[in-house]
């Protein structure tokens, strides 16, 4: 697959709005696990904290694809 119809098919996820919602109802649960961890439970925190992460990192990945496109455009346009 080529970097262009990654960077559109990204796009339209970030577009579509469900991806969001769902990155953030997990994230929001996970925050929900942290609050609700009794005060020795740092195993059950720290595995919340890495998902919240994770997510983090997938979502960011996504929205780095989704700028390719527009970063490609610019560098013709200079060129």
């Amino acid at each position: 697959m080529n970097i262009l119809h990654k960077s559109e098919r990204a796009q339209h996820l970030l577009e579509d709005g469900f991806i969001t919602e769902v990155i953030n109802e997990l994230k929001n649960s996970k925050i929900n696990d942290i609050m609700n961890t009794n005060e020795g439970d740092v195993e059950a925190r720290e595995r919340a904290y890495t998902v919240i992460k994770t997510l983090d990192l997938i979502y960011g990945h996504i929205e780095s694809l989704a700028a390719d496109t527009k970063i490609k455009e610019k560098k013709w346009k200079i060129l």
